[in-house]
């Protein structure tokens, strides 16, 4: 467990995250409230819209509606900030959306409208994926796109992300001890670890909440469509392999990869409907993975993908029928 908690995987990057200052989130905080109250339609009307044009499969024009909510909020933020607008090109909540997300926003690529035109899956997920980028950096930013219970999750995560860097530094600090301190390292060491469980938790409630949006849910039901492809196809190996893959780019969806996907699994283990099928299903796979030479037996690449379309499910990701 050492290892996930300390320097690699999901916490490691959060802990090293640069984040802005309280006081730039105050102002930036304050300034989308007030517009929110005078603006018309507004930022939470205008995600309604945008939400509408989902629930219709008008993929493009609910991107440049995204886009468009989020350019007209930094043009009013960057006046208030003044010479310190640049903060706004860092996480307040690096939990919620990283740098390179906020600067693939606040500077889109310069074909987004052939983009939200096009009608290829391929672009589709890109567009899915932007859109849920905007709406996480301005509810980052706190902006009401996503609703109350979310704001008071991001509110208590951030300052349990205060307490958990920390108890880190502290940590730091008692390794340069002698070793009769070894007994007070190891009671810090535990409870960074309990705190850290639990936040991986709350992060994980977060994950349930975002994949409520719709953008969420059409870009995995389309990762998935391939793997049905597949199946129907009788490749088994390779519908297990991509399964695999989109259940990791679901908990990078979480902000809960980067570290031992198993490690994970056992983190959230109630929070599945299956957790020891889906433990076996993630330990054989990622072992078949590193070994070239282990081969599953097609059962097993069937069972495989069946698991993780039941996990899948649990995380809000997929319809119950697969």
């Amino acid at each position: 467990m050492e290892l996930i908690f300390f320097g690699e995987g999901w916490l490691g990057e959060l802990l090293d995250a640069a984040v802005v200052p309280s006081e730039i989130k105050d102002v930036v905080r304050d300034r989308l409230r007030e517009r929110e109250a005078s603006a018309s339609p507004g930022l939470q009307k205008e995600w309604k819209t945008i939400d509408g044009l989902l629930g219709k499969g008008r993929i493009g024009e609910a991107l440049e509606r995204a886009m468009h909510a989020v350019s007209g909020s930094v043009k009013d933020l960057r006046e208030a900030l003044g010479d310190k607008s640049a903060a706004l090109e860092k996480p307040f909540s690096p939990f919620l959306v990283k740098e390179r997300e906020i600067k693939r926003i606040l500077h889109p690529r310069e074909d987004i409208h052939e983009l939200a035109r096009s009608e290829d899956d391929l672009d589709a997920l890109t567009a899915l994926e932007l859109i849920n980028d905007a709406r996480r950096l301005l509810a980052s930013w706190g902006a009401g796109v996503w609703g109350r219970r979310p704001a008071k999750l991001i509110w208590r995560l951030e300052e349990d992300l205060k307490e958990l860097r920390r108890m880190q530094a502290e940590l730091a600090e008692e390794e340069t001890f002698e070793e009769e301190d070894f007994q007070r390292q190891m009671r810090l060491a535990d409870r960074l670890a309990t705190m850290a469980t639990r936040f991986a938790r709350d992060l994980y409630e977060l994950h349930l909440l975002n994949a409520r949006n719709r953008e969420v849910r059409l870009r995995f039901e389309l990762l998935w469509k391939q793997v049905a492809e597949l199946l129907d196809e009788e490749n088994f190996k390779a519908a297990s392999q991509e399964a695999y893959h989109i259940l990791e780019e679901a908990f990078q969806t979480a902000r809960l990869g980067g570290g031992d996907l198993l490690e994970m699994v056992d983190i959230l283990y109630e929070s599945f409907t299956d957790p020891e099928n889906l433990r076996v299903t993630v330990d054989r796979l990622a072992a078949s993975r590193r070994d070239r030479d282990l081969a599953l037996s097609p059962d097993e690449e069937r069972e495989s993908v069946t698991y993780i379309h039941t996990a899948l499910r649990d995380m809000g990701l997929l319809e119950a029928t697969g």
